[in-house]
This record gives C-alpha cells, structure tokens and sequence, in this order.
C-alpha cells in the first residue's frame, strides 16, 4: 500500500568505528532557476538536508556536506549546517551544461547529489534524480537541443550514476522501460508538500475578488499540459456561471488565441508568486490539472495542502499522487470536467469533504522523509564492502 508518510529510513544509523569522514557535494546548478518545479525539488531536499545535519540525525554521522554553486544564489538559501561554496562559471565558452559537465566533477571530492535531471556523467559516486521522461514521450514541447542534450546525457547517467532516485512508480516503469536505468538502481522518493505552508496569503496583492465562483488552473503551451482543454472549458464553464482564473507565463501564441476567444470569465493572473497562489487556492472553487502525463504534479498536491479541491486528469501518474483525494476526468472529455466542477458547484458538502481528504493525503509527501533516504543511500554508497 502506498504509504509516503511511512518512513523506513528514520531510525538510528551507526556506521563502522573505521568509517573515515564522508565527503558529499550538492550539484548547485538549481540555484540558477526560478525555484519551481525540478528546482523546488532540489531546494527543498537541499533544505531539509541541512536540518538534519543542523539537528546530528545519526545519519549524518561523519557527513560532511557541501553546496557548489556556479554564482551567489539570486534567491537566498538560508543553510545552518552546509557550507556553500561558488565555482564561478567560465565567462568562455558559456554553453550549456559546460558547468555541470566540464567544472563541477573537478570540485567533488567524494560523492554527488544531483537533484535536477541532467548531472555530470563523470561522476560514478553519485546519486541523481531523473524527474521524468517528457523529452522522450512529449519531444514536441521542448526545443530540439533540450530533447537531444537529454537523450543524449539521461541514459550515460543512469548506467554511471551509482544510484538514481525519481517522483513516482510512473516516472520509475518509463526509466525502465525506455533503458535510461535498470530497476534495482532506482528509488522513488516522491516529491515534499510542507513548503506550502510558508506561503503566507496575507501578503499577496492579487486581486482574484469575483462575485462569481473560480476555477484555478496553470496555462502553459506545452503539448502534455493539455492546454487545449482548458481553452475547450472557456465558455460551458460560462454557461454554468462559473470563472477561470488562469496562472502561468504565457507565449504569445497561446495569450493570442486566449484573447481571441472573446471568453468574458476568463482572467488571466500572469506569472504568479507562492503566496499569490496561495491567496488564489484559498478562494477557489477547486484546481484544475488536466495534464496528460506528470512525473509527478506538484502543483496538485500544493493545492491539495491549502485544502482547494483538486480535479485532476486520470492520465499518469495523477491517480498515483492524489489517491482518493482528487475528482478525476478523462484528459481529451471535456464533459466529464464541467460534470466534476458541476459536482463542487452544487455541493458545499462534496467540497469540504474534498478539501480535507486533500490536506490528509498532501500531508503525506514530506521533504524530511525525502532528504532521509537520500541519507541512506549515500550510507549505503559509502560502507566498505
């Protein structure tokens, strides 16, 4: 029974009396991003990682942890017990993956976390983390030399990498399916949800007033985020009286055809901070997700830990991460969405009921539990024999 919340990893660990000290580097590439997605990801494991060396969890006995980074992070990553340490990126040639490839291997001493698909080949004593495999099932929402620099490094890393870690049972069968990794080499470690907690709607000034209700969805013109859909939705949620409130950077092809729709419910928020989303999921209706293929969802599951009804598509891995805390519809039945929002609409009760087995299931996924099975397999990557 998938249980994330139960963790196996938590319990004292007492290495050999002949262990000498281990030395363990943080691939810093992520500083670089906005902290969304796989970066959050990172930042948030790179975090909780920091805590338990902070607090002598037995796991980090003789641990000594380091974070290099390619510039001084643009985003502040308050660390307690990791040092951080900035290798400056060569201004010639700047390329893309030159850092991580050419410049970071010369700084690990001993192991490697990389936490953000695409890690140096050269380092065998490395544990990394490959999200998903969307350049391989949906090339046609990424650039050309994304897709190839992903074909291209993924597999060499998962037969080097001494240990791969992934977002979901979903993310694991396509690693092995497609030969990125064997199956005894991956763990699935899921993604964290306590972040949110931070997000403090009161300091938002994202004017979401409506005297109508809202549904909340993230527009971005990516073929597996099944922007059509949502686009599809515009006008029967007019129908039932209902508005769209639309979050996400959005190109100029899609904010075209949004405002050639001539759809008046339909309000579009732009790129959005934590706690405007925040501020948003508290005042909607419920969350759309209707992606065709996730790693994981994140967003769901945030949504789910404000207690905002989420309506998730039942394409993979969705089902996986919401369980029974989610309204599921086909990602191409553009009825079976309205019916799902209808359900909320006509039922406060439904909703409630939504809301809470939301927060239950999203307080399952937990970044401590995350940074401590990172912990175990560097123990286990280090233990003579």
């Amino acid at each position: 029974m998938f249980r994330p919340d139960r963790d196996p990893h938590d319990r004292p660990f007492r290495p050999s009396p002949a262990a000498a000290t281990r030395r363990w580097t943080v691939n810093g590439d992520f500083t670089t991003l906005n902290p969304t997605g796989v970066a959050r990801y990172a930042r948030e494991v790179t975090r909780a990682l920091d805590a338990l060396v902070a607090e002598r969890h037995p796991l980090t006995q003789d641990l000594a942890l380091e974070l290099v980074v390619p510039r001084p992070p643009a985003m502040p990553l308050p660390l307690q017990a990791i040092a951080l340490r900035v290798v400056p990126e060569y201004s010639r040639p700047r390329l893309p993956q030159f850092w991580v490839q050419m410049q970071l291997p010369r700084q690990v001493s001993g192991g490697l976390l990389s936490f953000c698909n695409l890690a140096p080949v050269a380092v065998r004593r490395q544990v990394a983390c490959i999200h998903d495999l969307q350049t391989f099932n949906s090339p046609q929402s990424y650039s050309r030399g994304f897709r190839l620099a992903h074909r291209v490094i993924l597999p060499l890393l998962g037969r080097r990498a001494a240990a791969i870690t992934t977002v979901s049972e979903l993310s694991r069968d396509e690693l092995v399916r497609h030969g990125v990794a064997p199956a005894e080499k991956i763990v699935v470690t899921y993604n964290g949800s306590d972040h949110a907690l931070n997000w403090r709607p009161q300091r938002s000034r994202l004017d979401v007033a409506t005297a109508r209700p809202f549904v909340l969805c993230l527009l971005r013109n990516q073929a597996h985020k099944n922007p059509e859909l949502l686009l599809r939705l515009a006008r029967p949620l007019e129908a039932i009286g209902v508005d769209m409130m639309v979050m996400g950077e959005l190109d100029a092809e899609l904010a075209a055809r949004l405002g050639g729709m001539g759809a008046r419910n339909v309000h579009v928020l732009g790129r959005i901070s934590d706690d405007d989303f925040a501020a948003a999921l508290s005042r909607a209706l419920c969350f759309l997700f209707p992606s065709r293929m996730e790693g994981f969802g994140l967003p769901a599951v945030e949504a789910m830990r404000w207690g905002c009804p989420v309506i998730a598509s039942s394409a993979p891995c969705l089902p996986e991460i919401c369980g029974d805390a989610a309204l599921f519809a086909d990602p191409d039945d553009d009825a079976g969405w309205i019916a799902a929002i209808g359900q909320l609409l006509a039922s406060p009760e439904r909703r409630r009921l939504l809301s809470a087995a939301g927060r239950e299931r999203a307080e399952m996924f937990s970044w401590r539990r995350i940074a401590l099975t990172y912990l175990t397999l560097m123990a286990a990557i280090d233990r003579p024999g």
